[in-house]
């Protein structure tokens, strides 16, 4: 039997009530999972990756609600009828609901706050917030209108009539008139929940048309303003070392003239936008770009914004080897910067030790230039190198002769990159005594092998910025070097992203090679690397102990609890929340 009853007062308090608890879970859950958006650079199909892989679905409010669902059932039941009035039935089920939205959130806070690079609220971030919360709102008001399946409160009731089976005899609750309209609402609430990731998605998606539009503007302003003081450009990439070898070259170049580089790895269209806009004066002579590739063509649409006078690029290999999939694609992508340099009558630096020599001779002869080739074998030739606690004493050799560099940074892959950045220094005219003097005063590299040394304590090796399998087993050469005579070596490893189908390999080699370089290895994430942690007992001869830990946290809590005087530690990569997170919502 089917008879519409009207929405009592209780009812539709408590219906709001819900209403605008589900309004504080989802912007609480909202900003949890832009963080991670965020993260994954506003990347719609690489965010449905990582919440597959991450399987970032709703757990515990989803159960509770369920919880909430059974009880609603049974409190309508004729057996419940008789001992409960009418607003007792309905606040049990309200009750058990209410509980799910406040755990929900409590678990979205903690996710928020106990993660190591929180939501940076920038003006697209508001954006994307204010649409998902209209999305949201109308959502809501859609699923309250179902719910209660007609306009101002109306329902409808059920009745189930006896089944002549007796089946409906197991579930006599059931054998009654049934009020549904809680139980919808909570069933909808579910579904709400479980969607509230992809409202964020739909929300960046209906976006796209107005970013882009500020985006066109803001390149417009950045390169009226470029034109208009025309410094010289120096770009830079590669697969890695360009961080580092940015570093190096603004030091030096900056001592000679006024000298502007994008910061720490910004290295997109916007982030140089916003340098240029921000920061670039008419002071500046000389302006270092760091040029990320993600996907071909990216690099050649960052030098038409800062068309190049002279371009390097540091090496082609593993590093985002998953976004390119093969080397060629990389090298091809990579050399964008030295066409873009040719065009504009300028050079290019090429370091042909990070580079296959039949991928590089092809690159070159496919893009006819100018070229400086540096390394063992080229124009400029790296000798030999030697690390001391101190730092780097590299030899080098050029048509001129040979020459001595010192520079108070640690690593063989930093005798590249600093060999990288005296040629480029080389190329816009600075003299080899100049370039001597800026790097005896060259400061350490923010997290890449930043070394801390200090009397009565463990000499610190910071490369959390690093992710690449050269840099890595450079940083691994270190800790034999800095250690002191009673010290232990200590290595604290998450492994490397990004690598793609070199993934498996690169960490099998690299956990043999960690075996070698140190007697107490902590790994990071261990499921996440299991051919690292296969290559570090294969190779372990019983010399060095290997602790696993599901977070950098607890690993770091254990060496700082354990470490001694004497001892290097060295603290290789740092995952971003993205891959290191344990995200239970």
């Amino acid at each position: 039997m089917i008879e519409s009853v009207g929405l009592d007062n209780t009812t539709a308090l408590l219906f709001g009530v819900f209403a605008i608890l589900c309004l504080w879970f989802a912007f609480v859950r909202g900003n949890a999972f832009l963080m991670f958006f965020q993260q994954e650079e506003y990347d719609n199909p690489r965010f449905v990756v990582w919440l597959k892989e991450k399987r970032a679905y709703d757990i515990t409010a989803t159960i509770v609600l369920i919880a909430a669902i059974i009880a609603s059932a049974m409190t309508q039941s004729d057996t419940a009828s008789e001992s409960l009035n009418t607003a007792a039935r309905t606040l049990i089920p309200f009750a058990i609901a209410t509980t799910a939205m406040i755990a929900g959130v409590l678990r979205s806070y903690s996710t928020s706050r106990n993660n190591k690079k929180p939501l940076v609220v920038t003006d697209r971030v508001k954006r994307i917030r204010y649409i998902y919360l209209l999305l949201l709102l109308g959502l809501l008001v859609a699923f309250l209108y179902v719910a209660t399946l007609a306009p101002f409160g109306a329902h409808y009731s059920l009745t189930i009539e006896d089944d002549p089976s007796g089946w409906f005899d197991t579930f006599r609750f059931l054998n009654a008139s049934y009020d549904w309209r809680l139980t919808a609402l909570l069933a909808l609430t579910i579904v709400l929940v479980q969607l509230l990731p992809f409202l964020i998605i739909a929300a960046n998606k209906i976006l796209e048309p107005a970013e882009e539009r500020v985006k066109a503007k803001f390149r417009a302003e950045a390169a009226e303003k470029f034109n208009r003081l025309k410094p010289t450009v120096i770009a830079i990439t590669g697969s890695f070392g360009k961080t580092s070898t940015k570093h190096i070259l603004a030091h030096i170049m900056d001592a000679a003239a006024p000298t502007i580089a994008t910061p720490g790895s910004v290295n997109t269209e916007m982030g140089i936008t916003r340098i240029i806009r921000e920061k670039l004066t008419e002071q500046h002579q000389y302006f270092i770009v760091e040029m990320g590739a993600y996907g071909p063509g990216s690099i050649a649409r960052l030098c038409r914004l800062t068309p190049p006078n002279v371009a390097l690029v540091t090496a082609v290999g593993a590093a985002h080897y998953e976004r390119f999939k093969t080397l060629e694609t990389v090298a091809k992508a990579k050399f964008e910067i030295a066409e873009a340099a040719f065009a504009q009558g300028g050079q290019a630096v090429i370091n042909a030790d990070g580079i296959e020599e039949k991928l590089r001779l092809e690159r070159m002869q496919a893009v006819p230039g100018d070229y400086t080739v540096v390394g063992k074998e080229g124009d400029v030739r790296l000798i030999d190198y030697n690390m001391t606690k101190q730092g780097l004493v590299i030899s080098v050799a050029d048509k001129d002769g040979e020459h001595t560099l010192k520079a108070p940074i640690f690593g063989q892959h930093q005798a590249e990159n600093i060999l990288m950045a005296a040629v480029t220094a080389r190329a816009v005219g600075l003299p080899w005594s100049a370039i001597k003097g800026a790097l005896a005063s060259l400061p350490q590299i923010r997290f890449r092998l930043e070394v801390s040394q200090s009397a009565g304590s463990p000499t610190i090796i910071n490369d959390a910025y690093n992710s690449n399998p050269i840099g890595f087993a450079g940083a691994l050469e270190c800790l034999d070097v800095l250690v002191e005579q009673e010290g232990r070596r200590i290595l604290v490893t998450p492994g490397m992203v990004e690598l793609g189908a070199l993934h498996d390999s690169e960490h099998a080699r690299l956990g043999a090679l960690a075996a070698k370089h140190a007697d107490i290895v902590c790994v990071v994430t261990p499921d996440r690397i299991p051919t690292f942690v296969k290559g570090l007992e294969g190779a372990n001869n019983g010399q060095t102990t290997v602790m696993q830990f599901a977070t950098q946290e607890d690993a770091e809590t254990w060496v700082k609890n354990n470490w001694r005087a004497g001892d290097a530690v060295l603290f290789e990569n740092n995952l971003p929340d993205l891959y290191e997170a344990t995200v239970k919502f």
